[in-house]
Parts: C-alpha cells; sequence; structure tokens
C-alpha cells in the first residue's frame, strides 16, 4: 500500500520553492535605454516603453535575468565609457543588453581600453554571466576615427576583460579605426579594438565586424578556459585574432576558432615601410623571453580566408616560435595545436606563409595536426609562400592537404614533421625547401627524400581546382587521401565533415582538401 504524505509535511519545502521563484520574479526586470528618458515612440521591444539613460542605466545594479534593451540611436561624446552595467547574472539567468531593431550606440570614438579597466560602448570589465545580443540588427561604430578623420586615437566597441560566462553575438562592430591610405602611419592598431576579452567561457559568434587595428584582443591568463569565437565576419583590419599572454608555462585553454571569415588586410597597408603586419590569427607570449604559456588545446577549423591580403602580410594564421633572446612563441613543447579544414587564398604574396605554424605540438596524441586544408595563391607561380613549419614545432602530422600557386609550396625547418597524402600544385623554382635546400617542382622526389615523408603524395601542374578552390570532377584530389576517421571522436569531431559541412566517409578514401567532394556532386557556397 502507498503511503501517504501528509501536506504539512510537504508543505514547508513547497513554500522556499515558491518564495525562491518569485525572489528571482521579483529581482529580474526590463530596462528600456534611449537617449533621453521618456517614452519611446520606434523601434519593436522598446516602442511605447518607458526608457531611461545611460547615465541613469550605470548608476544602477543589474541582477540576474535582467534583460537591458538599447532603443534607437545613442550618440555619445567623444572618448565616452557610454555603458558600464553594475551586478552579475547567474548560471541560466545572465544579464542581457540586447540591441532593439536597428539600435546603434555610436560615438565620434569610444573610451580605449586601459586593460584592467573600463573602456568601450559597453564594459563588461570583472563581471560575470553577461549576454550582449545586436539581433542581428543592432550596431556600435565609431562615427570620425581613422585616416582623414577628425580623431586619430586608440579606442575599442566592448571592453571585456577578466569577464567570465560572457557572449556577445549576433552585432555588427564598425569603423573603429577606418584605415585608407597607405600613408597612414600613426595609427596605434595594437590599440583599436573590436572586443578586448579575458576569462573563462567566452562566446564570440555570429558578428560582423570590420575596419578596425586589432579587432579580437584576447590577452588572456593563466587559467582562461574554453574561448570560443565562431560564425563571424571579419574585415579590413590588421589583425583578425591576436590570441596572447604574459604567462610563463600555466595551464589555459581551450581556444577555438572555428566556422568565421576573414579577410581583406590589405586596407592597412603601408607600402614598403611595413609598419603593420597583418594576421588572420596571430598567437604569441607577450614578454616572456622564449619562455611560452602552455595552452592546452588551440583548434583553427572550417574557416575561410583570403583576400585581399595586401603587400604586408604575415600570413592568415600566425603561430609565432622563436629565434632569439626577445622572442615570444605561442604555445609551449606539449600544447595541442590542430588546424583542419580551412580554405586560405591569396592574391599577393604573403611574407612567411599562408599559414605560418612555429611553436605547439601538432600530433594526434596532443589533440593536434594539420588535415584537410586548402591553401592556394594567384600571387603567380614565382610569388609567396603556402605553408611554413619551422623554429619551435615539437611535432607535426601533415596529412590530406593541398597547396597550390606559390613560388615555395612548403617549407620546413629542423623539425619532427611527417607529411603524407598531400597534392601540391602549380609551384615555382622553390617549390619545396627541406632543412635549408630548395627544390624545384620537377624535383618533388628529391624532396620526399629529403624530408622522409610524403610518400603516398604528389606533385601535378594542376590541382583542377574551381573558382571557389573545390576540386573538379577529375581533380588529383579525390579519393587521393588517407581516411582519417579514428581522429573524429572527441575535439576533432567536426574533421569528420568537410569545409561545407558534407560528411566525410567513414571508410575509404577521402578527398584531399579541404572539400569532400567535386564541384560536379555538389555546389557549396562559402560559409
Amino acid at each position: 500500500m502507498k503511503k501517504l504524505i501528509p501536506f504539512f509535511a510537504v508543505a514547508p519545502a513547497f513554500l522556499l520553492i515558491a518564495a525562491f521563484v518569485m525572489t528571482r520574479s521579483a529581482f529580474a526586470g526590463t530596462r528600456y535605454i534611449a537617449q533621453s528618458a521618456g517614452t519611446f515612440s520606434s523601434g519593436m521591444a522598446c516602442k511605447g516603453q518607458t526608457t531611461i539613460t545611460p547615465d541613469t542605466f550605470n548608476e544602477m545594479t543589474s541582477s540576474p535575468g535582467d534583460v537591458n534593451y538599447i532603443c534607437g540611436t545613442i550618440t555619445g561624446s567623444a572618448g565616452v565609457q557610454l555603458l558600464t552595467p553594475k551586478g552579475d547574472g547567474s548560471a541560466g539567468n545572465p544579464v542581457t543588453i540586447r540591441f532593439d531593431t536597428g539600435a546603434i550606440l555610436e560615438a565620434p570614438y569610444f573610451a580605449p581600453s586601459p586593460n584592467g579597466g573600463c573602456g568601450g560602448a559597453i564594459c563588461l570589465y570583472g563581471l560575470s554571466y553577461y549576454t550582449i545580443d545586436g539581433q542581428n540588427t543592432g550596431t556600435i561604430e565609431n562615427t570620425a576615427n581613422g585616416t582623414d578623420l577628425a580623431n586619430n586615437q586608440p579606442t575599442e566597441a566592448i571592453e571585456g576583460f577578466n569577464c567570465n560566462h560572457c557572449t556577445v553575438e549576433n552585432l555588427t562592430i564598425a569603423n573603429i579605426y577606418v584605415h585608407t591610405s597607405p600613408s597612414d602611419r600613426s595609427a596605434n592598431a595594437a590599440a583599436q579594438r573590436c572586443i578586448s576579452i579575458s576569462g573563462s567561457d567566452w562566446l564570440i559568434q555570429n558578428n560582423v565586424m570590420h575596419d578596425s587595428g586589432w579587432c579580437l584582443y584576447n590577452n588572456f591568463n593563466n587559467g582562461d578556459a574554453s574561448v570560443v569565437i565562431a560564425g563571424n565576419t571579419i574585415y579590413n583590419m590588421d589583425h583578425g585574432w591576436m590570441l596572447a599572454s604574459q604567462v610563463s608555462g600555466g595551464n589555459s585553454g581551450p581556444f577555438i576558432f572555428h566556422n568565421n571569415t576573414v579577410y581583406g588586410y590589405a586596407a592597412w597597408d603601408t607600402g614598403s615601410a611595413d609598419v603593420y603586419h597583418h594576421d588572420g590569427i596571430h598567437c604569441f607570449t607577450s614578454q616572456t623571453k622564449g619562455s611560452p604559456a602552455h595552452i592546452t588545446l588551440l583548434a583553427i577549423y572550417d574557416n575561410l580566408f583570403k583576400g585581399p591580403i595586401g603587400q604586408n602580410v604575415t600570413g592568415h594564421i600566425f603561430i609565432e616560435g622563436g629565434g632569439g633572446s626577445g622572442s615570444t612563441p605561442c604555445a609551449d613543447s606539449s600544447s595541442g595545436i590542430a588546424v583542419y579544414n580551412n580554405v586560405a587564398t591569396g592574391d599577393q604574396p604573403d611574407n612567411n606563409g599562408l599559414f605560418d605554424l612555429a611553436s605547439g605540438n601538432f600530433t594526434a596524441a596532443h589533440g593536434g595536426g594539420v588535415y584537410n586544408n586548402t591553401l592556394a595563391s594567384t600571387a603567380g607561380p614565382g610569388a609567396g609562400v603556402c605553408f611554413t613549419a619551422n623554429s619551435d614545432v615539437s611535432g607535426m602530422a601533415f596529412e590530406n592537404n593541398t597547396l597550390s600557386g606559390c613560388n615555395q609550396l612548403i617549407e620546413t625547418d629542423s623539425i619532427p614533421f611527417t607529411p603524407d597524402y598531400n597534392r601540391y600544385g602549380n609551384g615555382g623554382n622553390n617549390a619545396f625547401v627541406c632543412h635549408g635546400k630548395y627544390y624545384p617542382s620537377s624535383e618533388f622526389s628529391s624532396w620526399q627524400s629529403c624530408i622522409g615523408g610524403d610518400s603516398h603524395s604528389a606533385y601535378t601542374s594542376s590541382l583542377k581546382l574551381n573558382s571557389p578552390d573545390q576540386p573538379q570532377s577529375r581533380s588529383p584530389l579525390i579519393d587521393a587521401g588517407i581516411n582519417l576517421t579514428s581522429l573524429c571522436p572527441g575535439s576533432m569531431s567536426p574533421l569528420c565533415s568537410d569545409y561545407a559541412g558534407t560528411p566525410r566517409p567513414s571508410t575509404g578514401a577521402w578527398t584531399v582538401g579541404a572539400y569532400s567532394t567535386s564541384d560536379s556532386d555538389r555546389s557549396h557556397p562559402h560559409r
């Protein structure tokens, strides 16, 4: 017989739960922030609502679950810190700053990051559980900072140092510094940022960010974990994502960069002066004199890097290595780094390589490797470098990659390097560089002998790629690769689908490069 529990026995627990729910409801609220206080007459969520000014908002303390709408256009003065929220959210109940339809935060330029305090249009410094949601129509912009404009100032859109469990999504960040002339050589590119971040559990996704110096400035601390940058479009900048720290050793990561589109470094060219070296991704350890950080995992996959790359580009991906007492390598010898399913193209000669990977551990044992990338240059066979691996790399698996169109298709230094199942094409007179020896494309067998690998690889004059760098129906890339399904469980699971999202076969040969199918099988637009 089922035992009945008297009501009085459960009532105290029920009342406690009810009181908890009512307490949360009482503290969570919705605010509407506009240029002026009063009844707002436009927008969607804001229409008909009573608004407060930014100054009033900055005096309040937010509670978990609060939603704060940006209403209409809010214009600040030059150098302003516009929104400085107080109070933390909680797990499952972040404080949200949401842009109503077409809402804008603007100023001639916003306050710069003090690298330990508040700057920007929105400052999240030292906070936890915050979400900034542009709802795909919201914008943060500078209106007068750049070449031949009224101001040439350090600035940023969002300050996020020491922010944990923070998200920025569906937002446009525009015109932080508009660089339009090679003669403009005084801008402080590293201090002109879209978002400055440190802390754990960061998500930056589905944003459009353009015209800035170092757009994403990720200066991590020891112990910072789980930073994900995904689905963004970043262009007309000097650096796309800077990942750096002053930590020596420690234990930080994972850091994940995937499904982003990065291009347009040429906007920051300075000609022969070469004041700014451009990178899509630049990882280094700052001011540690050759003693790098330990990164549990750095994964870069399913991205499109393209031109115009400009005259002063180092590379789409620059994983910095050693090379002297003042060197600042990205990662130590046990840091796992994985680079796969990326499409990287160049329309002018690059300096170091479309990918320059010079420190860390790129082996499957450490969760790393360089797999199924497509690197292609249209600068001409006498120009540029497709891939460089050297310096402090402690091991590298390099398989199923396609490299074409560069004078130097691949260059390696004296590092543990095991390439195989790759396809090379349309190289120049120095197509293969092995331990300081230069081999033209006609001497591929000499490269194989020197490097002690690439036994299942081949060089052909043409890889038969179409304009999106996808193999044509009779391309030598098709079914020429090794099946890497065994690597897919865990952190590298995206490798079992290609750049376009098409599943790769679980058995049988894979197609070399970022695409698993030919253009006659299926047409995939770049994401």
